[in-house]
């Protein structure tokens, strides 16, 4: 599978232009997540078989890294580390690639909450 990086509310990303370059030079692909997608599996939403669901709208930005190098992940965490809003951040795993994108917002967001 190819490296591929999730994105939920590109608009509240204060560098996403910057992260669109770094995945254009480093050959990874972005999937933006709108409202009618979050009810789609994590596995659907990497393999392009989406479909349209029920609006739903999630407050927070989510980027979700996919076969995403160690490496270069590091060069997409330091761009997002000044982010004047909250963007939830997850890597898939064998665990969450059959949750929805929307059950795997609501764990990230409860252990930001555990942690705070």
């Amino acid at each position: 599978m190819n490296a591929t990086i999730l994105i939920y509310k590109k608009e509240n990303i204060q560098n996403f232009d910057a992260l669109k370059q770094l995945c254009l030079m480093m050959n990874i692909e972005i999937v933006l997540i709108n409202n009618q997608m979050v009810q789609n599996k994590i596995k659907d939403l990497l393999n392009n078989k989406i479909k349209k669901t029920k609006k739903k709208n999630l407050e927070h930005a989510v980027i979700i890294f996919s076969n995403v190098p160690s490496l270069q992940m590091d060069q997409f965490l330091e761009k997002l580390k000044n982010n004047p809003t909250l963007c939830l951040k997850a890597i898939v795993t064998a665990t969450n690639f059959n949750w929805t994108f929307e059950n795997l917002y609501l764990h990230l967001l409860e252990e930001y909450q555990k942690n705070k």
